[in-house]
């Protein structure tokens, strides 16, 4: 199943590869050469973005679909089937939508033996191979094992239990040999276990740069993990020609930085709640430091500037990069996805498109979880990340995630776009907000979700006592006085946070929680609406 690699670079990813072999290349080839191995981790990359994992479906698409952030009521007229709506509709055997699970399988699994086989090729060889000698080795090998991780991760997260409801039965298999044509399947709690242990052995790997003064400077702003812009006094400032482009784009790679967010979500998922919280808080902890003693704060702090005002022509950063810690990486991601067909910016004439409208009134995403009291246009999540397509007034009020807002400038739209993100500093502080809550430290807990509100708010003008018209901003949560309290809060800024971005679904899976269905429906999936069937041809 190893990938015979039409190998590319990163593009403006900063050309990280210098070497770039034309045409196909075997295994044998691609390991005789340093270059060798960061085109097969380039490659690993780049089957991640693939239209079945990060591009879109583990993005915005199946298993946004499966949280019922879309709606289709605002379409009228429709002919045939829409594999969205039958993703919705748990109609997961359809002969529509099942092609398309298998294609999340079989490529979620292609990426995991493309990883095994280069760490097993790089377990012993020689560090003279690589321009950055033992480091580099071991921050392939680092990344390759977390991609393994990961790859695995989101796998069992789709097509196993949640470990409230685990069965114990062998589902899925952690596959850790190349080849391994039938893998069987383990049980939920000793995959979490692998999965955890990988991750801590890619952490220690990639410790050894991503901690010194040029690692620390690749990661020091979401500016110079996304755009490769150097903040000042950090090492190699003004200097970024002379950087071995292998180490720019430090976002876009499962870095030391990185690999620790995940561990906290690993954590958390397996029921792990103390060490997910120390996870958690090492990330927001997390500095940067240069030669000259500047010090910047990596993933604490969120920078909104870039996505506010009315007009979406020339927002730049709608990805939100300051607070973005991990994300795959496909420059053409606007061609590549057909994005215009779910992020369409107006109609054309009577055709109605396959826009993903966000069902924003049936899930009452931005009424305050409280009250009734909509916060709407005091929440920068929805005054300024989303949009209601052109002449669209007809089919009612329905809006769509700006996050993939597909501009008319072709630069303005690629930076946007080609970010596919993973994990964000939001779940960090989520994580350790949950942890506080489950420990009865309730004030702690709410700091942190109003903190996260505050940083979002922005002043609206709406109706006060008496009727007149007073500007105002988001208003701090009361602090709840239990657990089911808090997680109702925690949910309600997770469905704001999290639009379009794929992360949804495993929250409401791993907390049982209880979801807007219809009128005299509201209730927790179940194990046929939550887990994806697996193949019924598992050949790897």
């Amino acid at each position: 199943m190893m990938l015979l690699l039409s190998l590319l670079s990163f593009g403006s990813c900063k050309d990280w590869l210098d070497l770039q072999p034309e045409g196909q290349a075997t295994s044998e080839e691609l390991f005789a050469t340093g270059d060798g191995y960061r085109s097969v981790l380039a490659g690993i990359y780049e089957a991640m973005a693939s239209k079945n994992l990060y591009g879109v479906e583990l993005q915005f698409g199946i298993v946004d679909c499966i949280s019922r952030q879309y709606t289709w009521d605002w379409k009228y007229g429709e002919q045939g089937t829409n594999m969205y709506k039958l993703a919705r509709n748990f109609d997961y055997y359809h002969a529509d939508l099942r092609p398309t699970i298998n294609a999340i399988w079989k490529d979620g699994f292609n990426v995991v033996a493309n990883a095994n086989n280069l760490i097993q090729n790089l377990e012993d060889v020689s560090p003279d191979l690589f321009a950055g000698g033992e480091p580099e080795r071991k921050m392939i090998l680092g990344e390759a094992y977390a991609c393994r991780a990961l790859m695995h991760f989101d796998l069992l997260r789709l097509f196993a239990p949640a470990l409230i409801h685990d069965d114990g039965e062998q589902r899925v298999p952690y596959v850790e040999e190349y080849p391994n044509i039938q893998p069987n399947g383990i049980g939920v709690k000793p995959f979490m276990e692998k999965v955890i242990r990988d991750l801590n052995k890619a952490r220690e790997l990639t410790i050894e740069f991503d901690t010194t003064a040029l690692g620390m400077s690749m990661s020091a702003s979401g500016k110079t993990r996304f755009y490769g812009e150097l903040e000042y006094g950090m090492e190699g400032y003004q200097k970024e020609s002379s950087i071995d482009g292998f180490y720019l784009g430090r976002g876009y790679r499962l870095s030391y930085y990185a690999i620790t967010a995940l561990l906290a979500r690993a954590y958390q998922y397996a029921g792990m709640q103390e060490e997910a919280f120390h996870m958690a808080e090492a990330v927001m902890k997390f500095k940067a430091t240069g030669p000259s003693g500047n010090s910047y704060d990596m993933f604490s702090r969120d920078d909104f500037n870039g996505v506010r005002g009315s007009n979406y022509e020339e927002k730049n950063d709608l990805k939100n990069v300051s607070g973005l810690i991990f994300a795959i990486y496909n420059e053409e991601a606007y061609n590549d996805y057909g994005l215009a067909n779910f992020f369409q910016k107006k109609t054309n004439g009577m055709n109605q498109g396959n826009w993903l409208m966000l069902d924003l009134e049936k899930q009452k995403i931005f009424q305050r979880p409280d009250g009734n009291m909509d916060e709407a246009q005091m929440d920068i999540r929805s005054k300024c990340l989303l949009y209601k397509p052109e002449d669209h007034s007809i089919w009612g009020d329905y809006k769509i995630s700006a996050k993939w807002y597909c501009s008319d400038d072709a630069t303005t739209r690629q930076k946007n776009v080609q970010i596919l993100p993973v994990i964000r500093a939001t779940e960090m502080r989520y994580i350790m907000a949950e942890y506080y809550a489950r420990n009865q430290r309730m004030e702690e807990a709410y700091k942190i979700l109003n903190d996260i509100r505050r940083d979002r708010s922005d002043y609206a003008e709406v109706p006060g006592e008496g009727g007149n018209m007073e500007w105002k901003t988001m208003e701090d949560l009361p602090v709840a006085q239990n657990y089911e309290g808090f997680q109702r809060d925690l949910i309600r800024d997770a469905q704001r946070e999290w639009i379009s971005e794929g992360q949804l679904f495993y929250l409401y899976k791993r907390l049982g929680t209880k979801i807007y269905f219809k009128e005299d429906e509201i209730r927790e999936l179940n194990k046929s609406e939550y887990m994806l069937p697996v193949p019924d041809d598992q050949s790897m």
